[in-house]
């Protein structure tokens, strides 16, 4: 499920260009074929930055850990987890490869294809990270032509959608509907909560503070006031000034619009404070006072299966949570399976060392 991830994630890159990558392919020159799936030379010159970004991260993630962060790296001569940096960017970008041309046979032989709305959304999220997040001026640079980045954004959507054809409402692998609410109550917790940090406060501020939260759990334990009625206080907003959203068309809104939802570590709220809500009673009401007097944290418990709008909203996040695992692990063991056949001449005239990374945030 690290399609769209992985792409989005080179947003938030800013890195020095240097060398040139383009090498001499012909338009259209079959690089790798797998299966009956064929990638060119620009299609494989994509996947190859998007694995060398991912590689120079890891790098840069393992060495933050030994210490600071060196302000030159010389990434070549890193290992990335137990292989030389150019192998395991050749590796990843062939696996990329392998993964969509699994989903794309796949899909052919369960006749799923994408929609048209799908197609509109990766064609308009193309031309918005082409042009306004500086894909383009990466891309172009390093021989990838605006239409074969839009192809790989497109099979990076069907690499996702099609995940939710199999294991989403009537997929052959349906996760039942007591499965996910099961997941959802064990997982997660709703709540209503008020935070503030002490970083910037100076004592006797901390202490109004502590003042504050100790009387808002009061009047909340003794039902003198509501959730509302403490946000709005503390929050110095006036009743009168304060609307809820209203829904429109079909949409679904949450019935409190004040609940803030908690995860268990790996999903995709979590939260330092799940096993204390978890082991609230739904309406029990805590204040928190966080390591090192760093802060304060007021909890309401409530109950996150009594309103359809979380199990509806997150429906596939929790197919993805529960599946995501085995759907990456199948498809990898299926492209795999499938014959590949590399053009040597066409993949090597990619030097990793000359990728260029021009000098602009994405």
């Amino acid at each position: 499920m690290k399609a769209l991830t992985r792409i989005f994630a080179l947003a938030l890159c800013l890195i020095l260009a240097i060398g040139c990558f383009t090498g001499c392919h012909e338009k259209g020159e079959i690089a790798v074929t797998i299966g009956d799936v064929e990638f060119t030379s620009g299609y494989y010159a994509c996947a190859l930055v998007f694995s060398d970004s991912e590689a120079r991260s890891k790098v840069e993630d393992a060495l933050s850990e030994k210490g600071a962060l060196p302000k030159e790296i010389d990434y070549w001569e890193q290992k990335v987890e137990n292989k030389d940096y150019e192998q395991w960017v050749r590796d990843d970008a062939l696996l990329t490869l392998k993964n969509i041309a699994a989903v794309k046979t796949l899909s052919a032989k369960d006749k799923y294809t994408l929609d048209a709305e799908t197609k509109s959304v990766s064609e308009n999220e193309s031309e918005y990270l082409w042009e306004s997040y500086g894909y383009k001026d990466l891309l172009e640079q390093n021989g990838v032509s605006e239409q074969t980045f839009k192809e790989y954004m497109l099979d990076s959507y069907l690499m996702d959608k099609y995940f939710e054809f199999v294991y989403g409402k009537g997929g052959k692998k349906e996760i039942s509907a007591d499965t996910l609410s099961k997941y959802l109550a064990d997982n997660y917790v709703l709540t209503n909560k008020l935070e503030v940090s002490f970083s910037s406060l100076k004592d006797e501020q901390k202490t109004d503070k502590k003042e504050q939260f100790a009387n808002f759990e009061k009047a909340l334990k003794d039902g003198t006031k509501t959730f509302e009625d403490v946000y709005l206080e503390y929050n110095e907003i006036k009743k009168e000034d304060h609307k809820h959203e209203e829904a429109k068309d079909d949409e679904i809104l949450p019935k409190d619009q004040h609940a803030t939802v908690i995860g268990n570590e790996g999903t995709g709220y979590a939260s330092e404070h799940f096993e204390t809500a978890k082991k609230m009673a739904v309406g029990e009401v805590k204040v928190i006072t966080l390591e090192e007097n760093a802060g304060l944290v007021l909890l309401v418990r409530k109950d996150i299966s009594a309103d359809p709008y979380y199990i509806e909203t997150f429906d596939l996040m929790l197919r993805e949570e529960l599946e995501g695992e085995n759907y990456s692990d199948e498809i990898e063991k299926y492209g795999k399976s499938l014959d590949c056949t590399v053009n040597d001449f066409s993949i090597e005239q990619f030097d990793i060392e000359e990728i260029v990374y021009p000098e602009i945030a994405y």
